[in-house]
């Protein structure tokens, strides 16, 4: 547990506004007998503070980013059998050099592993922006197939295991830590 309440204190999570593809707005309800949405945008949110973010990335190329990426994500999902309806977070890490890596953490029920990495591998074909002095972490928040429980652990939610390169004593989620998790 104390490892969940670190994460929180190295963590700021913020609205990314020119991001903002409408997940704000409140879900229409399906009339009944309707298929549920294969994909819905709920959020964007910034996994470290926002004076690191804007020092690192310009809003101007990472807004778009994040909406080829959630695009492609989309893409994924459109194209995999209908599965139980499912609530998650993508996460993407980009470093100096244009490297881009993608995560999905959902809750339960979980979504296939066939789709997952479909969603991931999507993802990783986005060109990635340009960061600057560090990595940057964002997450895109998302509900397919109508939506499920929301992902366990900390809010926003990380993989699972991440959990593991977290001392006994907690952590914070900063460039050391990323480095851990996706090491160069």
């Amino acid at each position: 547990m104390k490892a969940k309440a670190a994460i929180l204190v190295g963590l700021a999570a913020f609205s990314l506004s020119a991001c903002d593809g409408g997940g704000d707005r409140p879900a229409a309800p399906p009339e009944a007998g309707a298929p549920a949405e294969a994909w819905v945008r709920k959020d964007v949110v910034l996994y470290l503070p926002d004076h690191v973010m804007k020092k690192r990335a310009d809003e101007a190329t990472l807004s778009p980013y994040l909406q080829a990426a959630g695009a492609a994500a989309e893409a994924a999902v459109r194209a995999a059998p209908v599965q139980p309806g499912a609530s998650g977070m993508l996460l993407v890490m980009v470093k100096p050099g244009e490297r881009a890596k993608a995560w999905v953490v959902t809750g339960e029920p979980a979504l296939s592993p066939e789709t997952v990495a479909a969603m991931v591998k999507a993802v990783e074909a986005v060109p990635p922006p340009v960061v600057r002095e560090g990595p940057i972490l964002v997450g895109v928040g998302f509900e397919v197939w109508g939506g499920g429980a929301a992902p366990a652990g900390a809010q926003p939610p990380i993989p699972r295991d991440w959990y593991a390169h977290f001392s006994k004593d907690g952590g914070r989620l900063d460039d050391a830590f990323m480095a851990r998790v996706w090491p160069d």
